[in-house]
C-alpha cells in the first residue's frame, strides 16, 4: 500500500501530528470505517443540486469519490464543483461505501485543502444571539418544515442510515436563524432523526421561545421522525406507528413513519397531524403505499368530522405529492383531504416548496378542517427570511399558517 506521510499541525497545543495520507486509487473495503487523509487529482466533478461530487477519475463507478452535500456545500464560498475541478486536493474524513462506491463525506470546508496551497474560502453562519421575531398578535401561528435529516454524530446500529450524514453546526445554526424568525407557537418537523437530537437543538439553539418536544420513533427503516414543537398546552399525544391498515392491493401496512396528533389546548383548541408520507421513489409500489398512508390519515379525520362537523385540525407536513398531479397516474394523496372538505391554506400559490432542481414543486402542504379555516388570516409558503439562505437550510421551504384565535402577543411578521 502507497502512503506519504503529511504533518498537520495544532495551533492551539503547539503538538505536530503525523498522519498517512493515501492515493485515492488505494483505497480498498479495508480502509471503511477508517479516518484518513486521501489524495488525489480531481478530473470531474458534478453537481446534482444536492450533492457535489468530486471524482478523481472519470469512470468513477465502482471506484472512489469525495462528495459534499448540499447543504455543507453553502459553507464554501465558491461551489466546490467549479473550485476543485482540476485542482490536487487532500480530503479527511470517515471512509464509506454507498451503492458499491467508496467514499468519503466532507462535512466542513476544513475538512479538504489543496495541495499547492491555495486557500478553501469558507463562509461562516451565524452561531448564537438569533435574532427572535415578533409573536403574533392576537393569533396563532403555526409552521411546517420538512428540516432535511437532522441527524446527530452517533452511528444507529438498527437503523439503516444508508448515506445520512451528521448535520453539521452550520446547517442546525441556518435552521435556527429561520424558526427563531418565525418564533411561531407550533412547529411541525420531519426528518428528525430521534428525540435526542431535537431536545438539543431546542436547547442550544431555540433558548428563549418556550418549546415544548414532542416526538415519537417511528416506522421508517432510515431513522427519520415525525415531530412537533409548541409552547401552547398540551391536552394529549397520539402516535399512530403501530396501526394496521390494507392498501389498495390487499397488503396490511403500517406508517412508514408515523402519523403523530398533538391535541392543542388553550385558546387554539385544534388538533395538530404530523405526517411525512412515502417519497416518490419507487413507481407505482411507492404509490400504492402513499394512497394508502393518506386514506388511513382521512380516515382517522373523518371519523371525527363525522362526530363534529366543526372539528377543529390542521394536517401539515410532507405529503410527497402536488395537488394538480394527473389522476391517471393514481397519485392522489393531497386530493383525498381536498375533495373531503379540507382547506388548502396556501390555494392559488405559484410557489414551490422542493427547492432542489429539477424537481421543484410544492409538495408541503398545510390542510385546515372548516372548522378552523373560519379562523385562519394567512397560509403562505416561506421561501425568503432575512439574513438566512433557506437553500442551504433544507431542501424544503417551510409553509406558514396563521389563525386569529387568541388575544395575546405582540407583532405579526
Amino acid at each position: 500500500m502507497r502512503h506519504v506521510l503529511v504533518f498537520i499541525f495544532v495551533a492551539l497545543s503547539n503538538v505536530v501530528v503525523a498522519q498517512d495520507v493515501v492515493p485515492w486509487d488505494a483505497i480498498t473495503d479495508a480502509h471503511i470505517g477508517q479516518e484518513l487523509v486521501v489524495q488525489g487529482q480531481v478530473v470531474r466533478t458534478y453537481d446534482s443540486g444536492k450533492v457535489t461530487h468530486l471524482n478523481f477519475h472519470e469512470q468513477w463507478q465502482g471506484k472512489f469519490e469525495a462528495i459534499i452535500f448540499a447543504s455543507a456545500a453553502c459553507d464554501f464560498r465558491v461551489a466546490p464543483a467549479d473550485f476543485f475541478l482540476g485542482r490536487e486536493i487532500q480530503v479527511r474524513g470517515k471512509v464509506s461505501k454507498y451503492k458499491g462506491t467508496l467514499q468519503v463525506i466532507i462535512n466542513r470546508p476544513q475538512d479538504v485543502w489543496c495541495t499547492d496551497g491555495t486557500q478553501v474560502a469558507a463562509n461562516v453562519p451565524v452561531s448564537h444571539g438569533f435574532k427572535v421575531g415578533p409573536k403574533l398578535k392576537n393569533g396563532v401561528r403555526i409552521v411546517a418544515w420538512n428540516v432535511e435529516n437532522l441527524f446527530d454524530e452517533h452511528d444507529d446500529p438498527y437503523r439503516n442510515e444508508g448515506n445520512t450524514r451528521t448535520t453539521v453546526e452550520s446547517r442546525k445554526a441556518r435552521l435556527a436563524t429561520v424558526i427563531n424568525h418565525f418564533n411561531a407557537d407550533v412547529i411541525a418537523l420531519e426528518e428528525v432523526e430521534n428525540r435526542g437530537v431535537l431536545e438539543d437543538f431546542n436547547k442550544r439553539y431555540l433558548q428563549g421561545l418556550g418549546y415544548e418536544v414532542v416526538l415519537f420513533e417511528g416506522n421508517d427503516t432510515r431513522g427519520i421522525d415525525n415531530a412537533l414543537l409548541t409552547r401552547l398546552p398540551i391536552n394529549s399525544v397520539t402516535s399512530y406507528r403501530h396501526c394496521d391498515y390494507v392498501d389498495a392491493k390487499g397488503v396490511t401496512r403500517r406508517f412508514g413513519r408515523d402519523l403523530l396528533r398533538v391535541s392543542i389546548g388553550g385558546e387554539f383548541n385544534a388538533d395538530v397531524y404530523v405526517v411525512h408520507f412515502k417519497s416518490q421513489h419507487g413507481d407505482e409500489k411507492s404509490d400504492v403505499k402513499r394512497e394508502a398512508e393518506a386514506l388511513k390519515a382521512l380516515s382517522i379525520i373523518q371519523d371525527e368530522l363525522d362526530a363534529d362537523p366543526n372539528y377543529r385540525a390542521v394536517i401539515a407536513g410532507d405529503f410527497n405529492e402536488v395537488l394538480e398531479m394527473d389522476e391517471s397516474k393514481k397519485q392522489l394523496s393531497v386530493k383525498f383531504f381536498i375533495d373531503a372538505g379540507l382547506i388548502d391554506s396556501c390555494a392559488g400559490t405559484d410557489k414551490y416548496t422542493y427547492n432542489k432542481k429539477p424537481y421543484l414543486s410544492r409538495i408541503d402542504f398545510v390542510l385546515v378542517t372548516k372548522g378552523l379555516a373560519v379562523d385562519m388570516t394567512r397560509g403562505a409558503v416561506i421561501d425568503e427570511v432575512p439574513g438566512a439562505n433557506l437553500e442551504c437550510a433544507s431542501d424544503h421551504y417551510p409553509v406558514l399558517v396563521e389563525f386569529a384565535v387568541a388575544a395575546s402577543g405582540e407583532d405579526s411578521l
